[in-house]
């Protein structure tokens, strides 16, 4: 006799063997508080399908995806169901391709969801001859895809206010969006947030818009880091605070032309919030490495309180 295992259980044949910082055999699905007060059950706990609503480029750029997906309903179902992926956790795709043996897995991580409409957006940088990103990139409205989740184990914790320093790479940017907006959409949270973004150039900054949404807070500072940002100039020591980059820059965005690094980690220190501080890093596992290790040192915070999304 068949036996079906819980919706939020899982096994081997659910990992996607990339090496994943917060692995689904390690944080499996789970029930979210958010859902449980809700007294409804969340749709991805086990694999559900989910319909592309629409696939588009993103700042021009045919390479990255901003794909948009809807909760294809169920007639037999009835409405006792929402979408629930808390800030800071992804989701795994489930996709068979053809010529592959198995299906493939690939873990994505929302920038905005929809709790009632059961809907969700991800940001997606193709990869060339990547099997799933030829996948994606072929995508057209309507096509059914399988998702399960929420993957992760950061929960924010209101209950003290402290500096929440979040470094984000490339599009690495998108799920620490809703990071950010659960603090500056809570009147009562008077935790301080450090957003630092590192971007080949200004081109390749995503959401610019909502950066500048977020710059009104007074909670809220954020500096760009554009290593390989060009300068008319034509110096090749030119400062890294570059008078020309500057005039590009728009309501209160800061630039530098550095990479960084320790110190500039550490231009950043929020004083007296240190016991409390968190890190929270975005991106390439190599560079959350890195960034692991130099937050720590710069902000002087324990290894419990870096978190890699």
């Amino acid at each position: 006799m068949l036996m079906l295992m819980p919706e939020n259980e899982v096994d081997e044949s659910d990992c996607c063997g990339n090496g994943c910082t917060n692995c689904i055999l390690d944080n499996k699905p789970k029930p979210s508080r958010r859902a449980l007060l809700a007294g409804k059950r969340n749709v991805i706990l086990s694999y559900a399908r989910f319909k592309l609503l629409s696939n588009e480029a993103h700042n021009g750029d045919a390479q990255v995806r901003l794909l948009h997906f809807g909760y294809a309903v169920d007639e037999k179902e009835n409405d006792d169901s929402i979408l629930d992926i808390p800030p800071g956790h992804h989701v795994m795709l489930r996709a068979v391709l053809t010529g592959h043996a198995v299906p493939l897995l690939r873990p994505y991580s929302p920038y905005w969801t929809d709790f009632i409409a059961k809907e969700f957006k991800i940001l997606v940088k193709l990869q060339p001859g990547g099997h799933m990103s030829e996948y994606l990139a072929a995508l057209v409205p309507l096509q059914v895809l399988e998702f399960r989740g929420p993957i992760g184990n950061y929960v924010h914790d209101v209950s003290a206010a402290k500096c929440i320093y979040i470094i984000a790479q490339g599009v690495a940017i998108a799920p620490t969006l809703p990071l950010v907006a659960q603090v500056l959409d809570n009147e009562d949270d008077m935790s301080r947030i450090r957003h630092l973004i590192c971007a080949q150039n200004l081109q390749h900054v995503y959401f610019r818009d909502r950066l500048l949404e977020f710059n009104q807070y007074w909670n809220y500072r954020s500096c760009l880091y554009l290593a390989h940002q060009q300068c008319r100039c034509g110096s090749a020591d030119c400062n890294e605070l570059c008078e020309h980059l500057q005039k590009k820059l728009r309501y209160k965005e800061t630039a530098r032309r550095v990479r960084l690094d320790v110190d500039q980690l550490a231009s950043h220190v929020v004083p007296g919030n240190e016991a409390v501080s968190i890190a929270i890093i975005a991106g390439h596992p190599t560079f959350q490495r890195t960034m692991r290790e130099q937050a720590a040192r710069a902000f002087g915070l324990p290894e419990e309180n870096v978190f890699l999304l």
